[in-house]
């Protein structure tokens, strides 16, 4: 467990996290798990139970304000939130038996893939379309989107990330729905994938309520502040710093892990 004397520092640094993650859409977790096994250096099987409890905890503030704004696409919701949901129950039970180094390593790549994929996306810029309107989106895309979803809530149910970090390009490069309302409807999907996704950990007793709870205490008012920042920036920006972040985090747990063969 951490030591309790750091955490003023897990405060403030969880207020940067919330500013972040509502930016970008990833429900905390994304940041928070590195942040606690590399710089407080919790055990990784705990720092993905106590990600997802401040994952549920957080994505209300920020997904309450993207509700006012009018911005969640409820039917994008209901395409991928069964699939994800399931997919976070069998990720939990999966972390539970395997290697935490090799917990890190996954991760690692996770990140690696899906920020080279969003730098991609920027550099071979397109017209962005509009919201997806009742047959705007195939039989196809959206069966690829449920079967996606499926893998990004095993990525939350494993690594205690929320799967918002896999729902935004899938709603946006595969359900074609834009950056903003991808990311708005993120934020409120996360914290039900992470409910799921906690059951398995609450019951081993794998989370720390207390961090969680100062986590969580610096998350929301860093989340709200980034939501309603969230339509002054441009669509452009948002992903080159949802893409820088991924990418050094990314570097980081991949050195971490292939350090344990070395």
């Amino acid at each position: 467990m951490v030591n309790y004397v750091l955490l003023p520092l897990v405060l403030v640094s969880a207020v940067g996290i919330g500013f972040v993650s509502a930016i970008a859409g990833i429900g905390g977790g994304v940041l928070v798990v590195p942040f606690l096994i590399l710089v407080l250096g919790i055990d990784v099987k705990v720092a993905v139970a106590t990600s997802l409890l401040c994952v549920i905890v957080t994505s209300s503030s920020a997904a309450s304000v993207y509700l006012k704004e009018g911005l969640i696409d409820i039917k994008a919701l209901a395409n991928l939130e069964p699939s994800t949901a399931l997919g976070a129950i069998v990720g939990a039970y999966i972390t539970l038996t395997a290697p935490p180094h090799l917990i890190k390593l996954v991760l690692g790549t996770l990140l690696m893939y899906v920020s080279l994929t969003m730098i991609k996306s920027v550099i071979s810029k397109r017209v962005t379309q509009p919201v997806v309107s009742e047959d705007g989106t195939s039989k196809l895309r959206r069966l690829l989107g449920a079967l996606t979803a499926f893998i990004a809530g095993l990525s939350s149910g494993t690594l205690g990330i929320g799967g918002g970090v896999i729902k935004v390009p899938i709603m946006n490069l595969i359900l074609k729905v834009p950056i903003r309302a991808a990311v708005a409807t993120s934020s409120l999907m996360v914290g039900l994938t992470a409910s799921a996704g906690e059951l398995p950990y609450l019951i081993r007793g794998l989370t720390d309520p207390l961090l969680a709870l100062v986590i969580s205490a610096g998350i929301l008012p860093g989340a709200i502040l980034g939501a309603k920042s969230m339509k002054h920036l441009r669509p452009k920006y948002v992903k080159i710093i949802f893409s820088a972040i991924l990418l050094y985090v990314a570097t980081q747990l991949i050195i971490t892990s292939v350090s344990r063969w070395l």
